[in-house]
């Protein structure tokens, strides 16, 4: 084998390994910091596939916003039935709002920023 394959297979080699390596450390940093919590049911209450209340208030007239704010609050009238399905990952649902699904984000001005 001459010395110019040996380099390259090493390269090689070397480079694979630093992908392993980065790779266990970014998986490892995500579970250890929570983002793949899929095992603990508890933290995950409340969301889009476990909410129990929906959202009862009217929203707010879009007329009152311009832009794409007002094309949110036309979206959110428009898809009222969906919007009311879906957690808000904005976490106004603890105090002081105490929303119950993203659609209680456009019943008053917290889903115009």
């Amino acid at each position: 084998m001459t010395k110019n394959k040996k380099d390259k297979r090493d390269k090689t080699n070397r480079s694979i390994i630093w992908i392993v390596a980065i790779a266990i450390v970014v998986i490892g940093t995500l579970l250890l910091g929570g983002i793949f919590n899929i095992f603990n049911r508890d933290s995950q209450k409340g969301r889009s596939f476990m909410i129990t209340e929906k959202e009862t208030r009217p929203v707010l007239d879009p007329s009152m916003f311009t832009g794409r704010i007002r094309a949110a609050y036309t979206a959110a009238r428009k898809y009222r039935d969906v919007i009311n399905e879906v957690f808000c990952y904005c976490y106004c649902d603890q105090p002081p709002f105490n929303h119950k699904t993203l659609l209680s984000c456009f019943t008053e001005k917290h889903g115009a920023g």
